[in-house]
């Protein structure tokens, strides 16, 4: 039972990012009835589901979230922005009160949020004049198709006899079916076996249902999204209308289905639907019995195939796991390659190439699996865009692209935080306050823009504002009253830039909960550079600051430069390589603040055999790789370089611990170490 917990517990925080998705939906588009019926229908799923696996305080704070959206779904009133953060906070809430065994803690936050619930529902339902008026001319639905806005389904759901096992009561599922529209069911209790031998744990019952709503039909299949592997579910269209009363046309659709017939209902003629000639209608007291001889094997039989599942949930470390597998068969291959070329068998050619091929493939898949969305962010930022804004009193909105853009789950989960700080940053030092903006003959409304997009090997993320821009001379003053610059010390703009990533560094007077205590774009850097990415800053004064962050897209494999420093080899990533050269060793030199000139530029360099203290004869010819390192170049001269190479790359033992220039290590075919340079750690230590 506490595996099945644990899904809940899973599903509930996905529910909760669903409904802060819709609410801020709803902030922009109040008027968008798709979106309050999607948030009604996960806030009834969510409390019959709650009180099944024993969360009775979350069912009960659902329930009356259930009751204040009901208003707003049977538009009776419209959605305000009060009600839109009181329902976030609420959200807050619910995900605090995900307890097994709830304290006195959580039943105050419980009887709280259903306190302030009510308020909000009394704030709504107060009697008015007009209502009252209404009430008395009300006449409710004669039975005809008046409902244009509405159609009509058929849902046959068989639960296994086992579904009770794994804690699902299929009522609560037809319960909330009937809170999704009106509904025409029957139960059949055709399998029920005799007294003596039925087993209490097991499910007997089978429904069949009509209903008429103005939900998707996706909405119908969410309801049984629980128990998709544990019963048949088959969802039909009977009408663009709302036919539940129309007992011929239910009929007709009934004889339809037994038949194997395709339907097609005749909306102007509601009294004589399209079927075939073999289509007999059934007088009214006859539907119910045809509804209960529609059986599993019916379906089995029949042209219309049974709902599939074609996707599943899996544990991360499943995942984590199967990633490992890979990069061991990667190793194992390469050793393979290294033994057939060294064995001239032409046999033992072709099964290398072959697995050459299954390798590759099987990388790839492991990649897709790995592999998350950025999209799967974009309502942790807009959540905190709109927290944010009603503080600081500015409006601004999050404008975003590319955000199906996919990034290893590792490096998403490590990416959450500098994002965050990063749009607050925007939020408070960038956007202007609305006064200022409308000053600048700006729009008053400001905009965070988030772009996305794989290039080769690495993918790019952008975050850009159109705020103020960094003032220069303020960063500049500010860096020479903490000694970080000299007063007379020329700068380009983007070496200044470079100072706001300084420990301690900022140009805010005030401490803010925000802002302002000078501990953030260091880390931001530092977790970017442990993630073996690059961060960029550009900006123009009023009118943008643009960040720019350049990641691989795995963290356990990665391209590289296969190169030879004395007897050791190293890997450095192909993400930050830009050119290569061939120098004569005869040129080089080993004095401090050493240069070298490259294509008419004067780069920084590093002999990494000096830096590593190879022993034996040094090559007449050595290489020059010339990497990135934020908005500079930097030049690293190693003894050969061998080949392209994808790396595997295992952590360091904890002899290795005290450096940081090596983020790990591969194993090559030959069975040799190669380390893999952090180029970021390396340079850095060196300037």
């Amino acid at each position: 039972m506490n595996s099945f917990v644990e899904k809940f517990k899973v599903e509930v925080g996905e529910y909760c990012e669903r409904l802060e998705s819709g609410l801020l939906q709803l902030e922009h588009n109040p008027e968008n009835h798709q979106v309050i019926g999607d948030i009604f229908r996960m806030m009834h799923t969510m409390k019959g589901s709650g009180g099944m696996f024993g969360f009775d305080l979350l069912s009960d704070v659902t329930h009356d979230l259930e009751s204040l959206f009901e208003i707003f779904r049977a538009k009776e009133k419209m959605v305000d922005p009060e009600v839109i953060n009181f329902t976030l906070m609420a959200v807050d809430g619910l995900k605090k009160l995900m307890v097994e065994n709830p304290d006195d803690e959580d039943r105050l936050l419980a009887a709280r949020l259903k306190s302030e619930t009510q308020q909000q529902i009394a704030r709504f339902t107060l009697p008015d004049a007009e209502s009252a008026i209404a009430d008395l001319f009300y006449t409710p639905n004669d039975g005809g198709i008046s409902e244009s806005n509405q159609t009509t389904y058929y849902i046959s759901f068989q639960p296994d006899e086992d579904i009770l096992s794994n804690g699902t009561n299929p009522l609560y599922l037809i319960d909330e079916l009937n809170a999704l529209g009106e509904c025409n069911i029957q139960v059949s209790s055709e399998t029920l076996p005799s007294l003596e031998e039925v087993d209490p744990l097991k499910c007997y019952i089978s429904w069949y249902l009509f209903i008429a709503t103005s939900e998707s039909i996706d909405t119908l299949h969410d309801v049984f999204i629980f128990v998709s592997n544990s019963a048949q579910v088959k969802i039909d269209k009977v009408a663009n209308a709302n036919v539940i009363h129309q007992e011929t046309v239910l009929a007709a659709f009934l004889n339809a289905q037994i038949n194997g017939e395709s339907w097609q209902f005749d909306e102007v003629n509601t009294a004589m639907p399209e079927t075939s000639p073999k289509a007999v209608l059934l007088d009214e007291p006859e539907v119910s019995n045809v509804l209960l001889k529609l059986s599993p094997e019916h379906y089995k039989d029949s042209a219309f195939d049974q709902t599939t599942v074609d996707s599943i949930r899996v544990n991360s470390v499943k995942i984590d796991h199967y990633m490992n597998l890979v990069s061991e068969f990667i190793i194992a291959q390469s050793r393979l390659e290294q033994i057939s070329s060294r064995i001239a068998n032409q046999e033992l050619d072709q099964i290398t190439e072959t697995f050459g091929k299954l390798n590759r493939q099987l990388r790839d898949n492991a990649f897709d699996m790995s592999m998350i969305p950025l999209q799967s962010l974009v309502v942790r930022f807009k959540r905190l865009i709109h927290d944010l804004s009603n503080s600081l009193d500015k409006d601004v909105v999050l404008v975003t692209e590319g955000m199906e853009t996919e990034l290893d789950k590792n490096l998403i989960e490590k990416l959450i935080e500098p994002l965050l700080h990063i749009i607050r940053n925007s939020l408070d030092h960038g956007i202007e306050s609305k006064s200022e903006r409308k000053e600048k003959n700006k729009n008053e409304v400001g905009t965070i823009s988030l772009r996305a997009s794989t290039i080769g090997s690495y993918v790019q993320i952008e975050i850009e504002d159109d705020g103020a821009g960094l003032n220069t001379a303020k960063i500049r003053e500010k860096a020479i009253s903490k000694g970080l610059i000299s007063g007379e010390e020329t700068m380009l703009d983007r070496d200044i830039y470079e100072l706001i990533f300084e420990p301690g560094f900022s140009t805010s007077e005030l401490v803010t909960d925000v802002s302002g205590r000078g501990v953030g774009m260091d880390v931001v850097r530092r977790s970017i550079q442990n993630m073996r990415g690059t961060i960029e800053l550009a900006s123009e004064k009023d009118k943008f600051a643009r960040f720019t962050i350049k990641l691989p897209l795995s963290l356990s494999i990665t391209d590289g430069l296969l190169t030879l420093v004395g007897r050791n080899y190293y890997v450095i990533p192909s993400a930050v390589v830009q050119k290569l050269h061939i120098i004569a060793t005869e040129g080089l030199t080993n004095e401090p603040g050493q240069k070298l000139e490259l294509d008419g530029t004067l780069l920084p360099y590093l002999n990494l055999r000096k830096e590593f203290r190879c022993e034996g004869t040094i090559p007449r010819e050595q290489y020059v790789v010339v990497v990135t390192y934020g908005a500079s170049r930097f030049a690293l001269i190693v003894d050969e370089v061998i080949r392209e190479y994808q790396a595997v790359i295992k952590p360091l033992s904890r002899m290795f611990k005290n450096q940081d220039m090596f983020s790990g290590a591969s194993i090559l075919g030959s069975g040799q170490l190669a380390l893999v340079i952090d180029t970021n750690k390396m340079i850095q230590k060196y300037l």
